[in-house]
């Protein structure tokens, strides 16, 4: 579908310890904020086809992660984990002087609001998690032992370190209609979708390819080994006003199967619970914004009426 945005767009850079963060922003600063944060290995323009249908009366960042599109990596050697995030939003915060601001997370993204809502309760009024499979990734204790090997254990072997360490000259290259055959074939995008990806997610290499930007290092984020128990007594403690939009296609897969709480409304003992399945896949939000963006608009409008 067609989503001019209805608003001006403008590409910021925010000041962190190691570098910069990259985002877009979307409206007037001085309207109540909205931050965006994207999935693993994507980019903060993933949010266009979405921003341009939400209403006009906020001010949107959609940021991009260490690693990920324009935002500098991690220091080298260093690991990237959920928790490490965290502190992301903590600096975008700060950088905007903000009291408090409305949260809107996709996967990964929705990870990292979880766990800053957590740790800095009463920040974040409304909550919006789309398709947060990361989330409710569950590792039963009798499965610590995979969950070392798979994040810490392996990623210490000579080849593996060397995979995800090396220089950006090392990591795969591509022609433009790989790239986007990449996109839309095995992630599912639409070209429109692709298009919005790809415009933050390339860099040219020689011989007239292109590098995906992504620090290598993402393809091993590391998730906290949370047991299913434990993630529903620590996720439905919070009592911030959340709105979860689940895709008919991972829940199909069986995505939260060992979490079935993220399905039930009435097992979130504050009452602050609100879950949507819409049709599509884990980017419904990108290919079809549609399908999701009334029940957004309206929960984000609930706190503009308090105002």
């Amino acid at each position: 579908m067609k989503s001019t945005i209805k608003f001006s767009e403008t590409e910021i850079r925010i000041k962190v310890p190691w570098g910069n963060i990259a985002a877009l922003t979307w409206g007037d600063h001085s309207k109540p904020p909205v931050l965006l944060c994207h999935g693993m290995m994507d980019v903060c323009s993933g949010f266009r086809p979405l921003v341009a249908l939400l209403p006009q009366v906020f001010f949107y960042v959609s940021i991009e992660l260490p690693g990920n599109g324009k935002s500098e990596q991690f220091p080298k050697q260093a690991r990237y984990t959920t928790a490490d995030y965290v502190p992301v939003v903590l600096a975008v915060k700060k950088h905007f002087n903000w009291d408090h601001f409305i949260y809107i997370g996709h996967s990964l993204g929705a990870v990292v609001g979880k766990y800053f809502d957590i740790a800095y309760p009463g920040v974040i009024t409304r909550i919006v998690e789309l398709d947060p499979v990361p989330l409710y990734n569950a590792w039963a204790p009798r499965n610590f032992n995979h969950w070392y090997h798979t994040y810490y254990g392996d990623y210490y072997q000579e080849d593996t370190h060397r995979k995800y360490n090396g220089p950006a000259e090392t990591a795969p290259k591509y022609t433009y209609e790989k790239a986007l055959d990449l996109m839309m074939n095995f992630r599912g995008l639409t070209k429109e979708g692709a298009d919005h990806v790809l415009e933050r997610s390339l860099e040219p290499a020689e011989d007239g390819l292109f590098r995906f930007t992504y620090d290598q290092r993402q393809k091993k984020i590391t998730l906290l080994p949370l047991s299913p128990e434990y993630m529903k007594d620590l996720y439905t403690s919070v009592s911030t006003p959340t709105l979860t939009i689940l895709s008919s296609v991972l829940i199909e897969l069986g995505a939260y199967h060992d979490t079935p709480f993220v399905q039930d409304p009435g097992a979130w003992p504050n009452k602050n619970y609100t879950v949507k399945v819409v049709t599509g896949g884990h980017d419904v939000h990108i290919n079809n914004p549609e399908l999701l963006v009334d029940d957004v608009a309206k929960f984000l409008l609930e706190v503009k009426a308090k105002l």
